[in-house]
C-alpha cells in the first residue's frame, strides 16, 4: 500500500513523496485502528478532507483505511454518499484481510485486489529492518515465537508489538530478554479494567471516570472499551443481583450511544454519569 501511494506520489510530482503512506499529509488521510473512526470522524474529518477543491486534471486526493475488520458499520455506512458523490476527485483505499469486513453497499462501489497471505513467521528479518530494530540478531526465535502467538497473525498487532520492545529496549537501554518480551506482550488486560468495576459497583462517579480516561490513554477504542469489560465482568463480576443490573444497563445504554455514532470518551463519560446518578 505505502509502495503504491509513493509511486503514485512520485510519477505525479507531489510533494514528499517518500512521507505518502506513513503520515497523513494535505492530499493522503490514513486513518489507522490506533485512531477514532467514529462516524462523527467520517461527518467531520474525512467530510472536509474529501470537499476540498480539486488539486488538477488527473489528480486525486486519497483515504486510506486500514485494518477494516475494526472499522466500525455504522461510520462505513456514513462513507457511502462522500464516496458517490466525490469520485471524481478522491479515491478511497481499504485495507483488509477480507472484503467481506466491507458492507455490500461499500463493497460494490470497490475494486477488489487479492494479494498473497504474509509468512509472518518467513518474514522475520523483513519487520524487524520495518521498524528498525537495532541488534536484531538479539531476538530469539523464542521471543519472535511469543510475540506471533500474541498476534494471531495480525500485522498490525505484529508491527505495534515489535515497536514496543524496540522503543523499551532502547530508551531504558535494557538487554533485550525473554523476560522482558513476555512482560511487555502478555500484560493481563484485565488489569486495566478491574478498578473500573469496582468503582462502577461502589457508585464513585469521580473514580469511574478517572478509570475510563486512564483506559482511554492506553490505546481502547470505544468499542474495544464496553468488549473488554463485558468480559471482565462475567469473569470477576460481583454475586448481587443489583450490581449486576448497574452493569448491564451502563452496557445496554453504552452500546445504543454507540449505534447512534457516539465513539468519543465524552459519550462514555456521559453514559456512566448518568447510570449512577440513576436511582
Amino acid at each position: 500500500m505505502r509502495a503504491f501511494l509513493r509511486n503514485y506520489a512520485e510519477q505525479h510530482g507531489r510533494p514528499h513523496p517518500h512521507l505518502w503512506g506513513l503520515h497523513s499529509n494535505d492530499e493522503c488521510l490514513l486513518l489507522g485502528p490506533e485512531q477514532d473512526r467514529g462516524i462523527q470522524t467520517i461527518r467531520g474529518q474525512v467530510s472536509l478532507f474529501i470537499r476540498q477543491m480539486s488539486l488538477g486534471y488527473n489528480l486525486h486526493r486519497w483515504v486510506v483505511i486500514d485494518d477494516v475488520d475494526s472499522f466500525p458499520h455504522i461510520s462505513q455506512q456514513a462513507l457511502r454518499r462522500p464516496m458517490e458523490s466525490y469520485s471524481h476527485i478522491t479515491r478511497f483505499l481499504f485495507v483488509g484481510t477480507s472484503e467481506e469486513d466491507l458492507i455490500p453497499a461499500l463493497r460494490s462501489r470497490c475494486l477488489h485486489l487479492k494479494m498473497n497471505i504474509v509468512d509472518i513467521m518467513a518474514c522475520q528479518s523483513e519487520f524487524l529492518a520495518y521498524i528498525g530494530m537495532s541488534r536484531p540478531q538479539e531476538l530469539t526465535d523464542e521471543m519472535w515465537n511469543w510475540v506471533m502467538n500474541l498476534s494471531s497473525g495480525n500485522i498490525s498487532d505484529v508491527v505495534r508489538l515489535l515497536t514496543l520492545i524496540r522503543d523499551v529496549r532502547d530508551i531504558q537501554h535494557q538487554p533485550l530478554t525473554l523476560t522482558l518480551v513476555r512482560t511487555l506482550c502478555s500484560a493481563p488486560f484485565y488489569m486495566n479494567f478491574l478498578p473500573l468495576l469496582t468503582a462502577m459497583a461502589q457508585r464513585n462517579i469521580a473514580q469511574s471516570i478517572q478509570c475510563l480516561i486512564t483506559i482511554w490513554k492506553k490505546g481502547y477504542a470505544y468499542e474495544d472499551i464496553l468488549e473488554s469489560f463485558q468480559q471482565i465482568n462475567q469473569l470477576f463480576g460481583g454475586t448481587e443481583l443489583k450490581e449486576n443490573i448497574l452493569v448491564h444497563r451502563f452496557l445496554i445504554q453504552a452500546w445504543v450511544s454507540y449505534c447512534k455514532g457516539n465513539t468519543s470518551l465524552l459519550a462514555l463519560q456521559h453514559v456512566v454519569y448518568r447510570i449512577l446518578t440513576e436511582e
